[in-house]
């Protein structure tokens, strides 16, 4: 929808608005319009795209070749899933951006059976709904969420997580001020994270403060996962830097460390 002087004028109110409900989220926010004024972003590049494809693997194969069965039983939790995400997104006039592998991250949840998820990134809920259903039907697990909401909509915080059930939310904590702000929140709350799931800041620097605060509490074999790592250079210098363990799922996802086997 292209954007009128009036629409325009509505969503730097709503810009206001969030703003003064939410003062300690005002830095943060501050910071992310100060970046969107300037036009800072980070560009992929076609020596960042080659490297990715040759390193490329579909979900359903790394999935399929460690646990067939479960990876069709997320198969179908994706299907169901979709069909309702689809209904209640219909009902909302607003974008609020994409799902993620869901898919892939609910098979990789009832896998592992992890104590604490760290994901940043939260939009609609599709990757936070994945993990949640996961921990349930496994019994076991806590969800952390770090969001900044769409200061631009109209009371953004409703929008939230919209796809997250209520019958799954008691094992679900909800950030909502910025990375900045929520992830040494988290952090501070947890021993340690099983599993950190990263798909907001797409710029190198916030992937590098994020990063940089986690791998202080990750466990010991925990996973990095890591979307649109075809944005730039990031995940690839980071891996082969460091001389890590990855797999790069479809060009988009970057996991650092190794998927372990089920005994």
């Amino acid at each position: 929808m292209t954007a009128t002087p009036e629409t325009q004028g509505a969503r730097w109110w709503n810009v206001l608005r969030f703003a003064v409900s939410r003062p300690s989220a005002l830095p943060v926010l501050a910071h992310k319009i100060s970046k969107r004024l300037r036009g800072e972003h980070d560009r992929g590049s076609p020596e960042n795209d080659t490297w990715l494809a040759s390193h490329s693997k579909t979900a359903d194969e790394v999935a399929s070749a460690i646990d067939p069965e479960l990876w069709r039983e997320a198969a179908e939790f994706a299907s169901e899933f979709r069909r309702r995400a689809e209904t209640i997104l219909q009902e909302i006039p607003f974008e609020l951006g994409g799902g993620g592998d869901y898919q892939f991250l609910y098979w990789l949840t009832k896998l592992l059976k992890p104590d604490v998820v760290v994901e940043t990134g939260v939009a609609a809920g599709w990757t936070s709904a994945a993990f949640l259903k996961a921990m349930q039907v496994t019994g076991h697990g806590r969800l952390y969420s770090s969001d900044l909401p769409y200061f631009r909509l109209p009371d953004p915080e409703r929008f939230v997580g919209v796809l997250v059930e209520p019958e799954l939310r008691a094992n679900w904590e909800l950030h909502l001020e910025g990375d900045e702000i929520n992830l040494p929140r988290i952090l501070a709350k947890v021993e340690q994270a099983d599993i950190f799931h990263y798909d907001s800041d797409k710029l190198r620097s916030g992937r590098e403060f994020a990063v940089g605060l986690v791998r202080q509490k990750l466990a010991p074999g925990g996973l990095i996962i890591m979307d649109d790592i075809y944005n730039d250079s990031w995940f690839k210098d980071y891996v082969t830097k460091n001389s890590l363990p990855f797999t790069v799922i479809e060009s988009r996802y970057g996991i650092i460390g190794e998927i372990p086997r089920p005994a």
